[in-house]
Formats: C-alpha cells, sequence, structure tokens
C-alpha cells in the first residue's frame, strides 16, 4: 500500500508541473512503474475525481486538490496575519515579497505579494516545495543546521547538471555547504543567479519569539540589475522588523492547529 501512495503522490506532483497534460505513457516513464499497476493508479486516480483525460488521452489535474489546498491555507491564521506584512515588505522593497513555512525538512510557499507597479516584474509560479539547493531560502533553512547535519541533508540531495538553473547554482555539496556557512555568519542571505540567472533573492529568517527555532522564512526576490546587494540591505531593517512580528505568533497557530470540521469537496 506505502508504494501505491508513493506513486499516486508522484503521479499528482507531475500533473501539478504539466497544464498541457501527459500521456500515459510519460506518466508510466517517469514513474518506472509498469503498465498495469499504472493504469490502475491513473483510473483511480479519475474515479475519485483527482485527474481527468482529455480528447487527446492526455491527463491532467483536476481542480480538486486545489480547492482542498485553499481551504486549509484559510485556516492557517499566519496567512491571514502575514498579508498585510508582505504587503509592506512589498511596497517597502518594490520587488516581489514571499512567505515560507517550515513544514518538516522543507520549506512551502504560501503567501505573496507584488511590489513591482511598472516595468520588469518578478512572479514565477507559486506554491510548492522551496528546492533547498538551488534557492536562497532553502540555503538558509539548512543553516539552521549544524554543518554535520547540513551535510547529510545535502548529500541526500540531487545536483543538477549546468543550465538546468543558474549559473551561480552549487554543483557539489561543498559549495552549497561554503554558502550555507555564510548564511549562518550573516544571519541572512542575499545570493543573485541561483534559481536562474537574472534573479536576486534576499532570505531572512522567521524565528518562534523567545526561542531559536526557525519556523519560516521570508524572501524577497527581483531582477538582479535592480535588486542589487546595496538595495537588499537597504531593506534588511523592514525585514527584521516583519519577522520579529510573524515569530510572536504560536507555533502551532502557524500550521492551524486549531479543531475544525471536515468538509468535503
Amino acid at each position: 500500500m506505502s508504494r501505491e501512495l508513493e506513486r499516486g503522490l508522484q503521479a499528482i506532483e507531475l500533473m501539478s508541473s504539466a497544464p498541457r497534460g501527459l500521456t500515459f505513457t510519460d506518466i508510466a516513464a517517469a514513474l518506472k512503474a509498469p503498465t498495469g499497476p499504472t493504469h490502475r493508479l491513473m483510473g483511480e486516480l479519475t474515479r475519485l475525481g483527482y485527474a481527468r483525460i482529455d480528447e487527446f488521452g492526455r491527463y491532467h489535474l483536476t481542480l480538486k486538490l486545489a480547492s482542498h489546498s485553499l481551504q486549509y491555507l484559510e485556516l492557517i491564521p499566519l496567512v491571514d496575519l502575514a498579508r498585510p506584512l508582505l504587503e509592506e515588505l512589498a511596497a517597502v522593497s518594490g520587488e516581489l515579497a514571499r512567505l515560507n513555512l517550515v513544514d518538516g525538512d522543507h520549506l512551502v510557499r504560501i503567501s505573496k505579494a507584488q511590489g513591482s507597479k511598472s516595468g520588469l516584474k518578478y512572479d514565477p509560479l507559486h506554491g510548492g516545495n522551496v528546492p533547498p539547493i538551488y534557492a536562497a531560502s532553502g540555503l538558509l533553512l539548512l543553516s539552521s543546521l549544524s554543518d554535520e547535519e547540513a551535510t547529510a541533508r545535502l548529500r541526500a540531495e540531487v545536483f543538477a547538471p549546468p543550465g538546468e538553473y543558474g549559473s551561480a547554482a552549487p554543483r557539489s555539496v561543498e559549495e552549497a555547504l561554503n554558502i550555507v556557512r555564510t548564511a549562518r555568519a550573516h544571519g541572512h542571505l542575499y545570493l543573485a543567479d541561483i534559481y536562474e540567472d537574472g534573479i536576486a533573492t534576499l532570505a531572512f529568517p522567521i524565528r518562534a519569539a523567545g526561542g531559536d527555532e526557525l519556523v519560516g522564512v521570508l524572501t524577497v526576490s527581483g531582477p538582479s540589475f535592480r535588486f542589487t546587494k546595496q538595495a537588499a540591505d537597504n531593506v534588511l531593517p523592514a525585514m527584521q522588523k516583519i519577522a520579529d512580528e510573524l515569530g510572536r505568533i504560536p507555533v502551532a497557530d502557524m500550521l492551524g492547529s486549531q479543531q475544525v470540521p471536515t468538509q468535503v469537496v
């Protein structure tokens, strides 16, 4: 059962990155699964309303999963509380401000605000897990660990070939670990050309009030010709203030621990 569940979730992740749909062959090849089990899997996802098949035989995600996700986010107090703070940060920086919450070993993007009113705007797809080795926020998260723990996490990652991410993206555990150490020394992290060339990001930790536990990461991202290191330094005081305000929210409330009635959508 666990293997079937894993494949089902992998199939959902595949479709979430393919708005034009995927053929059965695409899915079976990506899952490295036999055709029989894959047919049954996609049949179940379709029957349950999480997938649909179009007239060309391509599988797509339905909006059912998005509906559940939006319902869940609405139940997390931090999302509503953070919105005006993110809008403030976006206005101060003139760039894209995002809130990422720690979820186990990962960061998940849950909210954003756009500060650029004209000209070139950086506004990529929102949501999903943050790749730890190709995002300033992910590397900042690793800086909250010891060198030994961070190294173990990095060794579990698959480093992409040159060209898949930005030209400054780390290509080895040691390169990534050097960035992690820099983040640990400064308490924040500014990186350019790591996730993609021409884009720079400033990442700042959100820590639970009264402790050192990292519960989230604030980021500001924009075109690197405009969001320079000096521009990022000017944003730091506002990020510190907003991170402190968010850190005062009890950790349990951040993840919406209140009991709510179950609703089937």
